[in-house]
């Protein structure tokens, strides 16, 4: 008697596919989303950070030092400033968590800031395995993939069986990547 046509072991391999696959359907959703997520990046921007456009008016002709005067007594609200440097008749500025540039002859002063975006963020630290607290996840969800790839393919019997059908599907899922990543 085979090993595979046992009907003990096959319900058995049915079962652990099902059961697996429930207590996998969450993880599974998270890696998608930060995986499209990623994909759709655009311009080297990251989604889970927001991007905030600031513009304030200080008085014009500062220099470096009495512009970091100024910001810290008439911007109170905005981060904190850390570095001033002139280049090209500007001052780029430093704050936490940004940056801006200082135009000494109009005053006028514009800021990007970044915020996180909570969902977006925890997502991207789960799938890009951040801290390295994920790997024994990551780990977990490879071998159990694997199980539900070879366990998938033989469940399905008769002529859409894996050794019909399933065989010449899966040559052609592991062309597509090969092919895709040698010719694009």
């Amino acid at each position: 008697m085979k090993l595979w046509n046992s009907k003990k072991l096959n319900k058995s391999i049915r079962s652990l596919h099902r059961d697996l696959g429930y207590l996998f359907i969450g993880l599974t959703l998270i890696y998608a989303v930060s995986g499209v997520l990623l994909i759709l990046k655009k311009n080297e921007k990251d989604p889970s950070y927001q991007e905030i456009v600031l513009e304030k008016k200080a008085k014009p002709n500062l220099s470096p030092k009495e512009f970091k005067l100024y910001f810290q007594n008439h911007f109170k609200d905005l981060p904190k400033l850390t570095q001033v440097i002139p280049a090209n008749g500007i001052y780029n500025i430093y704050i936490k968590g940004g940056l801006g540039e200082y135009y000494p002859s109009s005053g006028k002063v514009l800021l990007t800031t970044y915020k996180k975006v909570p969902v977006y963020k925890f997502v991207n630290d789960i799938h890009y395995n951040s801290g390295k607290r994920f790997s024994s996840i990551a780990i977990i969800y490879a071998i159990v993939l694997i199980f539900f790839a070879i366990s998938g393919a033989i469940m399905v019997k008769g002529k859409n069986g894996f050794k019909k059908r399933g065989i010449w599907l899966m040559m052609i899922g592991f062309i597509i990547p090969v092919l895709l990543y040698f010719f694009t």
